[in-house]
């Protein structure tokens, strides 16, 4: 009987100690060694959208979490502290543009203008960021980047190292793509920076015949995208939002001056917002008096860095 009674009475010490370390666990919370990306290894095209990680897999840990990076730095454990304290003038987005906007006014009516690091993190759920305004390659250049996260919660902290590794790729100053031909067989397109500059930026635009003498640029026209009541031309006078503060045509070539860049691009939005606003697309044609036959191009580009810039066409046919 004695032997049952101690039994009992270190079953109940016992059941006494788990019920309490479930109230002080309750308490304190508890926070997961096993914290981390579900995805390891990014690579990416800096200087376009918003690039944004996965958030941290918190395997169950306590919320609300606090991330913070700790340390960027190389295979070799050198630690990028420019890259660390450079920080941008971007965006803070309150509403989602259409793609319709007419002027930078109705855009700027749902962003705020802030200054954040370069590479920052979203400290509720460790969500990397970086910014498209990142675009300083003596700061950030191509290469290999690793990150060493800091979690803490009710429970405490830890370090979580190695737990993300982003390869980048500056985009450059400018994009061009491709998009079609009707009447010649295809057109070289050559987009230069001919000056730099920190003002407003100048397009120099030639469009050449295949033994490359100029095309008078009055005679190119645009075709339009949109109806009668809402025309929407594809044609040199269409910057996006970028205000225009001279369009002169001579007759070898156009030459346009914007406020500023991006042309036409809004900075400040997700990649794959699936918002047209990263390139303008040129779809110009003339029905026969420049090489004596109908011809139709179309393009997409952009100009992010301020500048002079020429922009050659060259006509194949």
């Amino acid at each position: 009987m004695r032997r049952i009674y101690l039994s009992s009475c270190l079953l109940l010490v016992t059941v006494m100690a788990l019920l309490t370390g479930c109230k002080k666990q309750e308490k304190l919370g508890f926070i997961s060694q096993a914290i981390g990306y579900t995805t390891k290894t990014l690579t990416v095209t800096t200087g376009r959208g918003i690039i944004m990680s996965a958030a941290l897999a918190a395997d169950e840990s306590t919320k609300p979490i606090e991330a913070s990076i700790l340390s960027i730095h190389d295979e070799n454990g050198k630690v990028f502290t420019d890259l660390m304290n450079y920080k941008v003038d971007t965006y803070y987005w309150t509403g989602t543009p259409t793609g319709l906007e007419t002027s930078l006014d109705q855009i700027n009516k749902i962003r705020i203008p802030v200054k954040r690091p370069a590479i920052d993190i979203n400290p509720t759920n460790g969500q990397i960021i970086i910014y498209a305004e990142a675009t300083d390659v003596k700061i950030f250049p191509q290469g290999k980047y690793i990150f060493d996260i800091k979690v803490k919660n009710s429970a405490g902290e830890i370090v979580v190292k190695d737990a993300l590794t982003i390869s980048t790729t500056p985009a450059g100053p400018y994009s061009y793509s491709f998009s079609g031909v009707d009447g010649i067989s295809g057109i070289d397109v050559k987009i230069e920076k001919a000056e730099a500059s920190t003002g407003p930026t100048k397009l120099i635009v030639k469009t050449l015949r295949k033994d490359g003498t100029p095309i008078d640029p009055k005679t190119l026209l645009g075709y339009d995208y949109g109806t009668a009541a809402n025309p929407n031309l594809k044609d040199w006078h269409n910057m996006g939002l970028q205000k225009i503060n001279k369009y002169t045509e001579f007759p070898d070539r156009l030459e346009i001056e914007t406020a500023g860049v991006p042309i036409p691009v809004i900075g400040g939005l997700p990649t794959g917002n699936g918002i047209p606003v990263w390139s303008e697309r040129i779809d110009m044609y003339n029905n026969s008096s420049a090489i004596g036959k109908y011809f139709n191009y179309w393009f997409d580009f952009a100009i992010y860095e301020p500048g002079t810039w020429n922009i050659t066409i060259k006509l194949n046919y």
